[in-house]
Parts: structure tokens; C-alpha cells; sequence
């Protein structure tokens, strides 16, 4: 891994007040970069960023926005994206159309895609999109939306989300494989399970307190040259469980250069 970053959704709560005040204590833990959600992409916020991060030496490596934004309020995004030196905008989910919709829908979507991949790119931005569940639902075709995602489109991106993955019963490094030289980022989150009377439910978690293998994703990511890595948590314990999370992968990172140089 080149630097640990965070996915801004986990601190949500706090940078509602403060961006700087929210921003700081994950920098002190030794993050170096960030993907940016649920703010408002707006001039006051990209200056407070830029300044944040010219101040500590950290990025920001992407943000993640609504569908809606991306495609009807391009300028908005492209100048945000300018004034943070920010090259890479996350599609954060499918349209409510196209969960909720019949399948027509979701084809229009991906149809619409690679041309509207065509104008970011015009700008220097490459245009990435991060899934859920919803994604491996399959379809008539007999293939998954996430398949059919990758093959009808050629200039997408990718930003892969292991706990959405493993949810669904996919191995997260097969479906790194399978993404390719078009994954560029990564959100590492981990899968446990809690009972709820005679349920057994899915929740995510920090790094390490899960069944996701991290080496086996860390390697996977290696093979097809991942950008960039960010915690994400869904929790009221934010900042603990990233201070875990970058304990646990840095521990996995680092025994995997111990056991490549021993196998060397």
C-alpha cells in the first residue's frame, strides 16, 4: 500500500460542523488522503480542503457523488474538483430508477455512461463508480448488473467495496480480478454478523473484526495496480474504528513484505 487514506462517509457526522475539525484527528493518525463524500461541493468547502491539505502535506484522491450531481451539475464537480487537485469522480450509487425500475432502465444507464466518462475526461478526470449489493443482483440476460456494468462499458472506472462484495457471497480478490486494469480504488471494509433473535445479519466492521481475508485483497489489488485505498465504517465509533482499521492493514501489509521476501 502507498499511503492509507479514509472515505469521508465515516466521519459524515462530524463534518457536517467542521471539515478542519473532523479532517485532523484522522491526519494525526496517519492518514495521507481522503475520498471525499457527503458534502456540499461547493467554493467555501473546496478552499477549506485545499487549504487543509497544503497545510499537511495529504489529498484528496477522489470524491464520491450522487448520480444525480454528476450528470446535471458537471461544472459544479469539474470546478470542486479543480480547486481541491482532486483527478477522480465516484458515481456513489445506481439511480433509485434503476434499483427500484425495470430492467430498460438500468440499460439506459449504462448506455449513458461512457459519453458522459468522454466529458470528464476532457477535463483530466477520470469518471470511477462504486457499487453495493444491489449489483449482483442478476438479471434476464442470466448475468449479474455487475457484469453487465463491466462489459457494456469501456472507459468506466471502477472503485470496489469488499464489504458490499463479501455481502453478497463474492470473494472480494475475485472480483478485484475481474475488474481488472479499470479498479482504481478500493473501500476497505470489513463482514461479521450479528444474531437478532433467530436472525443472523450482516454488518460491517473494522478491519480485522471481520471473515474478509486483506492479504488476499491487498494482493489481488497489486496484480491490476489499484490507485488508492480508503477506510470506510459505518459506525458511532468513527474514529476508533479507524484507528483499528489502520493498525490491523498496516500489521497485514506488513506481513506480506515479510513473507514475499521470505519466499524470495
Amino acid at each position: 500500500m502507498t499511503e492509507i487514506g479514509v472515505q469521508t462517509f465515516t466521519v459524515r457526522r462530524a463534518q457536517r460542523k467542521s471539515i478542519l475539525r473532523a479532517y485532523l484527528p484522522l491526519i494525526e493518525m496517519g492518514v495521507r488522503c481522503f475520498e471525499v463524500a457527503r458534502i456540499d461541493f461547493n467554493e467555501k468547502n473546496a478552499r477549506e480542503l485545499l487549504s487543509l491539505c497544503e497545510e499537511h502535506d495529504v489529498r484528496v484522491c477522489s470524491i464520491q457523488v450522487k448520480p444525480k450531481y454528476v450528470f446535471g451539475e458537471m461544472k459544479r464537480i469539474i470546478d470542486f474538483c479543480r480547486t481541491v487537485r482532486c483527478d477522480t469522480v465516484v458515481i456513489s450509487m445506481l439511480p433509485w430508477r434503476c434499483i427500484l425500475g425495470d430492467e430498460k432502465k438500468f440499460y439506459d444507464f449504462i448506455a449513458s455512461l461512457d459519453p458522459i466518462c468522454r466529458e470528464y475526461a476532457d477535463n483530466g478526470i477520470t469518471l470511477a463508480y462504486h457499487h453495493h449489493n444491489w449489483e449482483y443482483i442478476r438479471l434476464s440476460s442470466g448475468k449479474t448488473r455487475m457484469e453487465e456494468l463491466i462489459s457494456g462499458t469501456r472507459l468506466l472506472k471502477f472503485v470496489h467495496d469488499t464489504y458490499w462484495t463479501a455481502r453478497s457471497g463474492i470473494s472480494p480478490a475475485l472480483q478485484i480480478g475481474a475488474f481488472g486494469d479499470r479498479l482504481v480504488g478500493i473501500h476497505l471494509r470489513d463482514l461479521s454478523f450479528r444474531k437478532s433473535g433467530i436472525k443472523v445479519l450482516p454488518r460491517d466492521a473494522a478491519l480485522g473484526d471481520g471473515v474478509i481475508d486483506f492479504s488476499a485483497v491487498l494482493d489481488a489489488a497489486d496484480k491490476v495496480g489499484c490507485r488508492y485505498f480508503v477506510i470506510e465504517q459505518n459506525t458511532n465509533d468513527p474514529y476508533g474504528e479507524i484507528q483499528k482499521s489502520i493498525k490491523t492493514i498496516k500489521t497485514i501489509d506488513k506481513n506480506r513484505e515479510v513473507n514475499n521476501v521470505n519466499a524470495n
